[in-house]
């Protein structure tokens, strides 16, 4: 009986005994392989998924990409959470050459690894091999093309001369730099200009058909001085700053006349510089304007200042417009010179004071021509606004200049006609100009003019603009090139010559023709075959015009095949869409050289009798 109840009581006590020393046994096998053989660690890597599965979810560069700018550092992001960033092993190779790297930095996500690089990756075939403490490795491909950059030679920006770099005998003339920032100047400037060139046509015309008396007054002798006096102070002012912008002068250098002409050899400048020669040759007739009227003299003088107002219908030349633009353009500039020309001459010395019958007959002869001058302005503006801007006049910054304009001149066209009114029905009825008429008369011309120095200013504006239809025009290589292609968007506008089109040294003409000005200027030439260096070339352009890489042996394509050509550039409202093309490179069956031009050779002498 009594063994029968001491047995139960071991067996019980057996059992909680065993599950005792089973438990501290486990216990002590995992401290003591967490402190010897990194127990911990393996179980922290299980808390965060298998030891030696990491992987790598994206990085820079991607897998497979094709790079073709460097960049700056190495970038990867790890799928679960990395413990020891220094033990992790990084190498980079491209084209069987190792590329320099720095040490491994970890993220504050404790996933992601950054690398800088220490030296360019070469062209070719790309791999990142990577491994982790923990035993997780891979690797990473991708093919480099970083581009090798050239950089065309720019003038010497402290010159005022331009240079004329040589390639295979063509010679083109490059324009030294970008010049200062003076359009808001330049556009006061022109307001003047229009307004004192208009005086001196416009005055000089309505004293010839409705004032002849005129040239008895003193006040109207003074006026035609003092005009001519202000407008060659202006037109020099204008020919200074615009030669100043196109050779980057400084504007005291620019002041020197004889420094124009270099500056100003392009189209626009001649017809700039004619103008403010027109204007110095038109003292013979305003200090003398009795010269309107004599027999052997009137032809010339009159000839002399219609062809100095009638230069203001050549401000598109060099552009592709048609050719009815400039005959229109010419006829608008002379109706509204002698429309305006006329007010100034009411406003300022007809108007100014009472006086006799023949100021009532001056008064009431300029509202007769100015029904005409009224009908041709209109007309020829409006022919105007079609060859330039088409139907794009509400789409354009140029067409909504010009609805704002034509709206003005509808408001001027209304006061005209209502000064023409009161001029046939209240002037019939007098026989001499009292104070009271001279008052209300010289207002409301003085409106209409203040009206048209308004529309001055719309035209000031839209001057530098370019309207869709004018485009500006290429000079066109010299001598024949293999590959030329005109590429153009709506504010980008390249045109790209290429010659011999083979592998070896090549040269380049690059000719911009919009925007106006430009910033970052870049010709990038990337080869589809794989392992080759692309081709960036830096272009010194800052305004439009032609820059060339020379055939010296510094511009080689290695390789035949598809290139492709991409162009970008920037202006101050931002990055300008990118033009593309691409050129097929043959393979040279030659050792090519380089032809220059007899008179660009070096001279040789041989020894030797």
């Amino acid at each position: 009986m009594g063994s029968m109840m001491t047995s139960p009581q071991l067996q019980r006590f057996t059992a909680k005994r065993m599950a005792s020393l089973i438990g501290f046994a486990i216990a002590s096998f995992i401290y003591i392989g967490g402190t010897n053989i990194g127990g911990f660690g393996a179980l922290g890597a299980l808390a965060s998924g298998v030891a030696g599965t990491n992987e790598v979810t994206t990085s820079n560069p991607m897998r497979n990409q094709i790079v073709q700018v460097q960049p700056p550092q190495i970038q990867m992001v790890f799928r679960d959470a990395i413990t020891d960033i220094g033990k992790m092993g990084l190498t980079v190779v491209c084209n069987n050459e190792s590329v320099g790297i720095a040490l491994p930095q970890l993220g504050v996500d404790s996933k992601t690894v950054s690398v800088a690089l220490t030296t360019p990756f070469a062209a070719g075939e790309c791999l990142i091999d990577w491994k982790l403490a923990d035993g997780s490795q891979g690797s990473i491909p991708f093919t480099s093309q970083i581009v090798s950059e050239t950089t065309i030679p720019a003038a010497d920006a402290a010159s005022a001369d331009t240079t004329v770099p040589a390639v295979i005998g063509e010679v083109v003339a490059q324009s030294a730099g970008a010049g200062p920032r003076v359009g808001g100047l330049l556009g006061l400037l022109r307001i003047f200009e229009y307004l004192l060139v208009a005086a001196i046509f416009g005055g000089l015309l309505t004293v010839t058909l409705a004032w002849p008396e005129g040239i008895d007054y003193g006040v109207c002798l003074r006026f035609f001085r003092i005009t001519w006096l202000l407008a060659v102070a202006t037109m020099y002012l204008i020919v200074a700053i615009t030669a100043m912008r196109n050779s980057d002068n400084t504007f005291i250098g620019s002041l020197n006349p004889f420094s124009w002409f270099g500056a100003l050899n392009d189209a626009a400048g001649l017809v700039l510089l004619l103008r403010f020669a027109l204007v110095i040759g038109s003292f013979w007739v305003t200090f003398q304007p009795a010269r309107v009227f004599e027999p052997a003299t009137q032809v010339p003088a009159i000839t002399l200042i219609t062809v100095m107002m009638a230069t203001f219908g050549l401000t598109r030349i060099g552009q592709h417009v048609p050719l009815f633009n400039y005959i229109f353009g010419i006829a608008h500039a002379l109706a509204i010179g002698m429309w305006l020309g006329g007010l100034l001459l009411l406003s300022r010395t007809v108007l100014n004071a009472p006086g006799e019958a023949d100021l009532l007959n001056a008064v009431r002869g300029f509202t007769r021509i100015s029904v005409t001058l009224i009908l041709v302005s209109i007309a020829t503006g409006v022919m105007q606004v079609y060859l330039l801007d088409s139907f794009n006049i509400f789409s354009t910054g140029h067409g909504r200049l010009n609805l704002l304009k034509l709206i003005v001149v509808s408001g001027m066209v209304w006061i005209s006609l209502m000064f023409k009114n009161f001029a046939v029905t209240r002037l019939s009825k007098e026989s001499e100009l009292t104070s009271k008429m001279a008052w209300r008369l010289r207002r409301a011309v003085s409106t209409e003019l203040l009206v048209g120095i308004l529309v001055l200013g719309l035209t000031s504006w839209m001057v530098p603009m370019h309207p869709p239809q004018a485009r500006a025009s290429g000079a066109g290589p010299t001598v024949p090139y293999a590959f030329r292609e005109d590429l153009e968007n709506d504010r980008f506008h390249v045109i790209i010559s290429l010659t011999p089109g083979t592998t070896g040294v090549n040269a380049m003409r690059i000719e911009l023709l919009e925007p106006t000005r430009i910033n970052n200027f870049v010709v990038k030439l990337i080869p589809s075959e794989i392992g080759y260096a692309g081709i960036a070339i830096n272009v010194p352009l800052k305004r439009r015009g032609a820059a060339i890489v020379m055939g010296d042996g510094s511009f080689t394509l290695p390789v035949a095949g598809v290139w492709s050509i991409e162009i970008s550039g920037a202006t101050t409202t931002g990055e300008l869409i990118p033009l593309a093309t691409t050129i097929n490179i043959t393979e040279s069956a030659v050792v090519p050289t380089t032809t220059l031009a007899p008179e660009l050779a070096p001279a040789t002498t041989l020894a030797g009798g």
